[in-house]
């Protein structure tokens, strides 16, 4: 089994490769930081032993970083099982104080990117005998919340788009999840005083992913919401 995961070496996405590779799967991880995908790839390498690992650093804002690593996986792989959009950038700031590029930027990385990655390795999803496309959301993709102005709006577009993807590809054989993650700690979360026990750890996130991927044949959960037992922060 090939998997696919964007924003590899930290948070959801780190722990949704480890999760992948403790199934058997081999890994086409991409980040921007070269060094941390070399750190990933060592320690996911030495846990798991059978585990195939590519790595490419790629900004996912980028058109050709996203076909740079598209096509390392095209010669590499005939098929693709899953494929992961879970890079993500987020800057805080309300529509009309934050900086005005905000948008610009965070769109670029945050639906831009998982499209063209998704178009590039559309054959490739297509040849496998199961696929699986899982588009990381989030609760601001339904939601607004304050300081989140430009974000939220990327990630309603996201949503919208794996929406409209899985109703493109209802008759390809080829399943499409949103997942909306409620508050998860990550690193954008670091020296925030948070009680552990009131967010969600990016393995919970990762488990219930990898719990989709193994329903039947013939079920599919196409929106996967998940939040803190106490709700959002």
């Amino acid at each position: 089994m090939n998997v696919v995961i964007t924003g590899a070496t930290q948070g959801m996405g780190y722990a949704l490769a480890e999760a992948f590779a403790a199934e058997g799967a081999h890994l086409a991880l991409t980040a921007r930081t070269a060094a941390d995908l070399i750190k990933t790839k060592e320690i996911i390498a030495k846990n798991f032993p059978k585990s195939q690992i590519i790595t490419v650093p790629a900004d996912l804002g980028k058109a050709n970083d996203v076909e740079a690593f598209a096509q390392k996986i095209k010669e590499t792989w005939d098929s693709v099982e899953v494929l992961v959009n879970n890079a993500g950038l987020f800057y805080t700031g309300d529509m009309m104080e934050e900086d005005e590029d905000n948008l610009e930027k965070m769109m670029a990385v945050n639906l831009f990117g998982p499209v063209r990655l998704t178009r590039y390795l559309a054959p490739l999803l297509f040849k496998a005998e199961k696929a699986h496309v899982f588009n990381i959301c989030s609760v601001a993709s339904q939601k607004y919340f304050p300081g989140s102005g430009s974000y939220s709006v990327t990630k309603y577009a996201l949503l919208g788009y794996s929406r409209a993807l899985r109703e493109e590809w209802k008759e390809q054989g080829v399943k499409v999840t949103s997942v909306l993650p409620g508050a998860t700690y990550t690193r954008s979360w670091e020296g925030a005083n948070i009680d552990p026990k009131r967010i969600m750890q990016p393995e919970d996130v990762a488990q219930a992913v990898v719990d989709t991927w193994k329903l039947p044949d013939t079920a599919l959960i196409e929106e996967l919401t998940l939040r803190p037992p106490q709700g959002d922060l």
